[in-house]
């Protein structure tokens, strides 16, 4: 038995190696023996790959067209030899990551008085998640229970560790707990891992087999155990490294002598620790193929020079072509632009198929939009490489918001989102009448679960129909009472249940709006328009979904507890639920990161997003366990995860791994601004690949001339014609192609096909940013006689569009059950004028009528009116604050009534007419002043209507005077025009 190691540095071809011996293999007539019963058994093959490789590795198996197929081949990731060794002939339910960190959070709450660092969040659903995390990573390194007793002994010895040793208490505390959970009744994948060693020995796919592992720069203490155990039973072994093998000691490698700043120092401590675990087994250690010559590069020096030289200190310059190009960009919009174009140029001018090409980004969240938006655009296929979260589903937002409605008092934002997700039996034009509705009224949580029918409008209010209202309230809150109702009720609402009930109860909800009925309707909308990953979607979240909930009655089971606590642990469970897709398309262009873009036959990459904090990865940390307490542990020779600082030395690697994906083409971009416009800097990896090269300068993604020749798309031509027929075209220096380009458009405009296109260039390239209506849309709307009023008149002056927006359209603000300053400026005009109504009709005068005797009959007014007013009087009933608001409001008029009469003892004027309309306002009763007219130049006539807040008249020899009053509530000063 023995093991060999294919090494080189990256484009050596170790990957098409493995490959290449796999289909010899294959195609070869295989070595037989006899089985356990009698049979005569083919040789297996086991090609071993990080999860993201397996359907890689299966397509380039597969890209041979000498191998139709196979039977005697696994290729398989750690997860899937797990599943093989002992998962697949257990009755027992492997445990999701889920699942897991539901059982940590259960044993978090039960053993909350025993903790001593996390006793006080205990009972949070993101500790049980980080938590989870840390116990997976126990897993992984193979540790146990005792292992950490003996570290708490050693860390116990140095007071400095003082935190550390309660933080690892609490986590053994957990960990232990979480295993005598789970034993007997649920397979951990991370610690049935280090069981399935003692399996492998028995297993009849590994035995006698040949074994190829690729596409690793390091193992977990796990893994290296289990690949220890299928070194042993394997008739042979291949291991594939990146490296540079003159720079280790092949055959005596040592630890201490690896450069820890070394770009290969990842791979280099792998070499070792499997040299070790080599020669401790007895196997022996053949020969190992060194692949000096960079294959992947033969036909571009240029990127060859990358590969030898990125890292070295002083390298040597070489003249580069058009195969490195680093550029930037304004946004991470334009950079996406920029990439879009350049594939779709590839691929039309250079032969290049789409599956020959790459984007990978390092921050694929902030891109993935920009990359959907324009590569629909220019018609690129493409495959996004990423897990999508569910937590925005619609099913799982119908769940959560309607738990959230009933434990937390049916408040307005948790209604409304359970009602916008379109799997309520109710029009989303009735969900928006009602949502208006419950805005203009303040509905609260007892107002939706109250028996009595709405009745919050005035009589004479025509905006809402209040039967209608009604009866969609209760059509869509029946079912949530009901929910509520059999989780939290009135007259209990503490009230436990167990995880079984809530789980039968969610799902009676759930049946009761026929979800699962509407989720088969979307899969066969999506089938019918071929829209393949909706369908996959669809399908996957349902069972995930359920699953959810299936682990939950498990890792609960015997448990009871209240609503709001079972809302919290299925919130942190939905917001940890992805799904994982595979490409649905041979040609298509792969977007993704560094880590799963392993496509061994790149020939273009375009790395997107090489900022200085994103590239090659960004670096985080979200764990229970500080820098500090991994270097604690590591002294106590207690093997973890790496630290920051590690991580942070392993980016050069990564950043030498993304340099040397492609075989033609690299180009780089990054964004120079961020979303807000401040400046980001760029990686300085970059800085490392310009010093390679003599002509290498960055480029502007602005600076890019679309010629006509070059354009091989409608969304191409139309930014083209747009560019330089646009009024901001230099088109003095290009008169000539300008007029060559205006004649195209007319011909495209002309086009029965591209009329569209047409269209919409002539009218984005003609737009002027100045809105006018057009005279005959004027003459509709105003005729000869045009009505107007001073207040119009000087929002026109102010802002021509709002006066549009305002009084031509009638745009109104969606009305909402708010005291806003307007509202209350109404109040006050409204109290004023019943006042001097009330004095004139009693005959009395502010200039004989005393302070007190002014203030009743104000008090008197005001409570009239509160009375009334059913908007006033429903908001002063909703809480104190809204009645303190109209009592201050009192107080204040009281102030200005005391100050009027003063003024008018003072003189000779006394106040008249309050409200009082002028113009043609037919509603204006008895106290109208006639109309205002004036003649226009064109002959039209201009009405004025308007009403006057406050008119005061005296008598002075012998000739009456007006004194105009217009109430405002701050200090406003007024200039004739």
């Amino acid at each position: 038995m023995a093991v060999q190691f294919i090494l080189g540095r990256s484009g050596t071809g170790k990957t098409g190696c493995c490959i290449e011996q796999i289909v010899n293999a294959l195609l070869a007539s295989p070595l037989q023996s006899r089985g356990l019963n009698g049979e005569i058994d083919a040789q297996p093959l086991i090609l071993l790959v990080p999860e993201q490789a397996t359907y890689q590795a299966e397509r380039a198996i597969l890209n041979d067209k000498r191998i139709a197929g196979y039977n005697r081949l696994n290729v398989l990731s750690f997860d899937r030899l797990q599943f093989l060794l002992s998962g697949k002939n257990t009755a027992r339910p492997t445990l999701s990551r889920l699942g897991q960190q539901m059982i940590i959070h259960r044993i978090l709450r039960d053993h909350k008085s025993k903790l001593k660092v996390f006793h006080l969040s205990a009972t949070q659903p993101g500790l049980g998640r980080q938590m989870a995390g840390t116990i997976a990573e126990l897993g992984q390194y193979a540790k146990t229970p005792d292992d950490i007793d003996q570290l708490l002994n050693e860390l116990q010895k140095d007071e400095h560790n003082n935190l550390a040793v309660l933080k690892f208490a609490d986590i053994g505390l957990v960990f232990k707990e979480y295993l005598k959970f789970i034993e007997g009744r649920f397979i951990d994948p991370d610690i049935q891992l280090r069981k399935a060693c003692r399996a492998v020995a028995g297993t009849g796919f590994a035995k006698g087999a040949k074994l190829w592992v690729d596409g690793f720069a390091g193992f977990t203490t796990v893994e290296l155990a289990i690949l220890a155990e299928l070194l042993r039973v394997t008739a042979d072994a291949q291991i594939a490294l990146c490296l540079d093998p003159s720079k280790i000691d092949l055959t005596n490698p040592d630890t201490q002598a690896i450069d820890p700043a070394g770009l290969f120092n990842p791979t280099q401590q792998t070499y070792t620790t499997l040299v070790e675990i080599i020669k401790k087994c007895k196997l022996q250690l053949a020969e190992p193929i060194i692949l000096e010559k960079a294959v992947r590069f033969s036909h571009c020096p240029q990127l060859g020079h990358i590969e030898q030289n990125i890292f070295e200190f002083e390298p040597p310059k070489i003249l580069t072509a058009d195969n490195v190009r680093i550029v930037s960009a304004p946004n991470a919009r334009a950079e996406v632009r920029f990439v879009a174009r350049q594939i779709l140029r590839l691929v039309k001018e250079k032969d290049y198929r789409y599956r020959d090409i790459a984007v990978i980004a390092s921050d694929i969240d902030r891109y993935q939009h920009y990359i959907r938006a324009y590569f629909d655009d220019y018609r690129l296929p493409f495959f996004i490489d990423k897990r999508k979260p569910l937590s925005r589903h619609p099913v799982v937002q119908l769940i959560c918001s309607a738990l959230q409605a009933v434990t937390g008092g049916f408040s307005g934002s948790d209604v409304f989102a359970y009602l916008k997700t379109d799997l309520v039996p109710i029009e989303r034009c009735d969900i928006d009448l009602l949502e208006n509705y419950c805005l203009a009224f303040g509905i609260a949580g007892g107002d939706w679960t109250g028996g009595k029918n709405w009745r919050f409008a005035d009589k004479d209010d025509r905006q809402f129909d209040e039967q209608s209202v009604n009866r969609n309230r209760l059509k869509v809150s029946e079912p949530l009472l009901e929910l509520r109702d059999k989780l939290c009720p009135p007259d209990n609402p503490e009230k436990t249940v167990s995880a079984d009930e809530f789980t039968q109860i969610v799902f009676d909800f759930l049946d009761s709006l026929q979800v699962s009925k509407k989720i088969a309707g979307w899969i066969e909308e999506a089938g019918e328009r071929k829209d393949y990953a909706a369908v996959d979607e669809h399908r996957q979240f349902y069972k995930k979904f359920v699953d959810v909930f299936d682990e939950l009655s498990e890792a609960f089971a015997g448990q009871e507890m209240g609503c709001a606590d079972w809302l919290a642990i299925i919130n942190s469970a939905f917001s940890q639920l992805t799904l994982a897709f595979i490409p649905p398309n041979l040609d298509q262009v792969l977007v993704g990161s560094i880590e799963r873009s392993r496509h061994p036959s790149l020939k273009a990459v375009f790395l997107i997003g090489a900022t200085q904090k994103q590239f090659p990865v960004p670096v985080g940390f979200d764990s229970l366990l500080t820098d500090g307490d991994r270097s604690a542990a590591e002294s106590a020779d207690f093997q973890l995860a790496a630290t920051t600082a590690q991580r942070l030395r392993q980016r050069q690697y990564l950043a030498y791994i993304a340099f040397t994906r492609p075989s033609q083409l690299l180009c780089i971009t990054y964004p120079a601004a961020d979303d807000k416009g401040s400046a980001i800097p760029r990686s300085q990896f970059i800085d490392n690949l310009e010093s390679l090269f003599e002509n290498l300068s960055e480029e502007s993604s602005t600076d890019e001339q679309i010629q006509i020749d070059n354009v091989h798309s409608e969304k191409e031509l139309a930014d083209l014609l747009c560019l330089r027929l646009g009024g901001d075209s230099k088109q003095d220096s290009q008169f000539t192609n300008c007029c060559r380009l205006g004649e195209l458009l007319s011909d495209i405009a002309a086009d029965e096909q591209l009329a569209e296109l047409g269209s919409t260039v002539v009218t984005a390239i003609n737009y002027d940013n100045r809105a006018q209506l057009d005279k005959k849309v004027i003459e509709k709307l105003f005729g000869q006689r045009i009505k107007n009023s001073a207040t119009k008149l000087s929002t026109f002056a102010a802002c021509p569009y709002r006066y549009f927006a305002r009084y031509i359209l009638e745009l109104k603000e969606r009305k909402e059950f708010k005291f806003e300053p307007l509202d209350l400026g109404a109040f006050y005009h409204r109290v004023l004028d019943a006042l001097l109504k009330q004095l004139n009709a009693e005959k009395k005068d502010f200039a004989v009528v005393q302070d007190e005797q002014l203030l009743e009959i104000l008090r008197a007014q005001i409570v009239e009116i509160v009375r009334e007013d059913a908007f006033i009087s429903n908001f002063i009933r909703r809480s104190a604050h809204n009645s303190f608001i109209i009592t201050s409001a009192g107080e204040t008029l009281e102030d200005c009534v005391r100050a009027i009469a003063q003024m008018v003892r003072a003189g000779s004027f006394k106040p008249t007419l309050s409200e009082v309309w002028f113009g043609e306002n037919r509603d204006a009763g008895d106290e109208h002043l006639g109309e205002y007219k004036l003649a226009l130049p064109d002959g039209r006539l201009l009405a004025l209507d308007g009403k006057i807040d406050r008119l005061d008249i005296a008598n002075l020899d012998g000739e009456k005077i007006a004194v105009v009053f217009d109430y405002k509530r701050k200090a406003k000063s007024f200039s004739w025009p």
